[in-house]
């Protein structure tokens, strides 16, 4: 992925986020961006802030539920599958071509 990233923005990376495993934290660091100026909703690394529900201010999921409520923040919905088939859902969003969330329904 560094590679790429390079070929990609040949002046440098100043802050990345992962959304998805760890694979865009290591990038990342290797490429020198400091811990500071990058962030993950997927897991927990040392010395990485997460952007998750764990960590969130009093009050703040409850007033994004809100938003989504009302229409006023969209949520692209790319997929919805029955627990029975959360291999085939994992698998697609693993593949991260996705574009938009992969909802499994209880």
């Amino acid at each position: 992925m560094e590679d790429r990233v390079r070929t990609l923005a040949p002046g440098g990376v100043t802050a990345a986020i992962d959304l998805f495993g760890t694979e865009t934290v290591h990038a990342a660091r290797a490429l020198g961006v400091p811990d500071a100026r990058i962030t993950t909703i997927a897991t927990q690394i040392d010395g990485i802030t997460p952007a998750n529900g764990a960590n969130a201010t009093p009050g703040a999921l409850e007033a994004l539920a809100d938003l989504i409520a009302t229409g006023r923040l969209r949520v692209p919905i790319a997929a919805n599958f029955p627990i029975e088939q959360i291999r085939t859902a994992v698998e697609l969003q693993a593949g991260r071509r996705v574009k938009g969330k992969v909802v499994i329904d209880l």
